[in-house]
Parts: C-alpha cells; sequence; structure tokens
C-alpha cells in the first residue's frame, strides 16, 4: 500500500519515520476518541509497519507507544484497546504479555479459532476427550486409546496433560 509520498530517509528519526507514513483519524470506538490509522504500508492482518535506519521493519503501534510514552519492557507486546490493528493513536495502545493480549482478544469475542467440537478440523468430540482423560485416568495406555480414536499416541498424551482440548 503506497501512501503517495517520496521516500523517507533510512536515517530518518522515530518520529519522522512515524510522520511520514502519516494517519488518518477515524472513530472506532466513540468513548476512546479517534483511531489513528496508519496510512503506510500494513502487514497481511492489517498492522502498519515501517522500518527506522537499517533496523528491520516494526509494528507501527510499536513505534508509536515507544514515541509517545516510552520504552516497551522485553517480552511485552503492545496492544489495542481499540481492536483496530493498523491504529497508532498512543491513548489507544498499552503494554501487555502475549498471555495479556490473548485473554483481552478472548474476553472481546475475537478469537480466531474455534476450540473443541467447533474447530473445522478437529478430529474428536469433547466428549470423546472426556472419555480419553477417563480411561487414561483408569490405566489405559495411551497407543491403546490411539488406535480407538484414531490419532496418535503424542495427541493422547496431550490430551490427558491437558495441553490440547482444554475446555473439554
Amino acid at each position: 500500500m503506497s501512501n503517495g509520498r517520496a521516500p523517507v530517509s533510512r536515517n530518518a528519526s522515530l518520529a519522522e519515520r512515524l510522520a511520514h507514513g502519516g494517519w488518518r483519524e477515524i472513530i472506532r470506538v466513540a468513548e476512546l476518541g479517534p483511531c489513528w490509522e496508519w496510512d503506510g504500508p500494513r502487514n497481511g492482518d492489517g498492522y502498519g509497519y515501517c522500518s527506522i535506519g537499517s533496523r528491520r521493519s516494526r509494528g507501527a503501534h510499536r513505534l508509536s507507544y515507544e514515541l509517545h510514552i516510552g520504552p516497551i519492557e522485553a517480552g511485552m507486546v503492545i496492544c489495542h484497546r481499540c481492536d483496530n490493528p493498523p491504529c497508532i493513536n498512543p491513548d489507544h495502545l498499552f503494554p501487555g504479555t502475549h498471555g495479556d493480549n490473548l485473554a483481552d482478544m478472548r474476553a472481546k469475542g475475537r478469537e480466531r479459532y474455534i476450540a473443541g467440537d467447533g474447530h473445522p478440523s478437529s478430529k474428536l468430540t469433547d466428549e470423546q476427550v472426556r472419555e480419553i482423560r477417563a480411561l487414561a485416568a483408569s490405566g489405559q495406555s495411551y497407543p491403546t486409546l490411539a488406535a480407538r480414536f484414531g490419532v496418535t499416541s503424542s495427541n493422547i498424551g496431550r490430551i490427558v496433560r491437558g495441553q490440547s482440548r482444554r475446555a473439554a
């Protein structure tokens, strides 16, 4: 996506890079105020990105957070209160762990993948998962359960340990 502007110098500062990419104000969540939608290039998920100097491309929302609020702690992601990926308004951004971001996504009903019976590639029903756990607890071997339910022994192990199909 081109913004019609001449290229910015690779030595441009963070502020210059963000200003060059530009944004437009759009109201997404009225109580938060306008989103500043990144008007530069975006990735497949809609997040804006740009490069600073010789550094590789980085999320425009992360760069905006650093410019307006401050450094981002190691291991932290920058989440959107507005749930609008191209938004770079610092008032809409907050730091969190990856787990915080996933919990926020689930709480707002934006989870991409359906777990359990509803998932299109699921081979087992929630009832079968409960049965597998009960049979394993009673001493059935993983290979026996795998053959019975048409999945791999490693899949049975993940189910029994709660590493997959947690909600079942």
